[in-house]
């Protein structure tokens, strides 16, 4: 049996995005990067850019040059995407 995928789809996608408004009402999504083995995110929040991997087997990171913001995000992505 073939693993699941997880990673974000149109409908995590807007939940995703709605959970983050609820804390950062500035959140916003510039780009998103669909790859065979990852998809990669561009955010913009508090003024900072972002970047959020989402790996095909769940594990995902955060990059920005705010650390707590970043890790925030990544609690919150792996939440909306059913890992934790």
């Amino acid at each position: 049996m073939a693993k699941q995928i997880k990673w974000f789809n149109e409908d995590s996608l807007a939940k995703f995005v709605k959970r983050v408004r609820e804390r950062w009402p500035d959140f916003e999504v510039e780009t998103v990067i669909q790859k065979r083995s990852k998809q990669i995110l561009f955010v913009k929040v508090q003024g900072h850019r972002l970047k959020l991997i989402v790996y095909r087997d769940g594990r995902v990171r955060a990059y920005g040059p705010l650390q707590a913001t970043a890790f925030a995000l990544k609690k919150i992505a792996a939440r909306v995407l059913g890992i934790e």
